[in-house]
């Protein structure tokens, strides 16, 4: 059970709202990687393409693309 301190008394919460508390913080935690990594893709390809480096590019879009990929259950974020 998910405990926590109020008061100094010691108070037990159920386990299912733990696990929403749970819950919410993965999603909060995943939505921050993937737009923190999603900026600095997009700030890589930007650079790439402002050196005209192909290879350096396609290497980037191809990341950039598997990042979507991994984060598809995030697709509100992804806007």
């Amino acid at each position: 059970m998910f405990e926590k301190y109020n008061d100094m008394a010691l108070v037990s919460q159920p386990h299912d709202v733990a696990n929403g508390y749970g819950q919410a913080a993965q999603f909060v935690i995943e939505q921050a990687l993937f737009r923190f990594e999603r900026e600095r893709l997009m700030r890589d390809i930007d650079k790439a393409l402002e050196e005209r480096n192909e290879t350096l590019f396609l290497t980037l879009a191809q990341q950039y693309n598997e990042l979507l990929a991994r984060y598809r259950h995030l697709e509100d974020v992804h806007a």
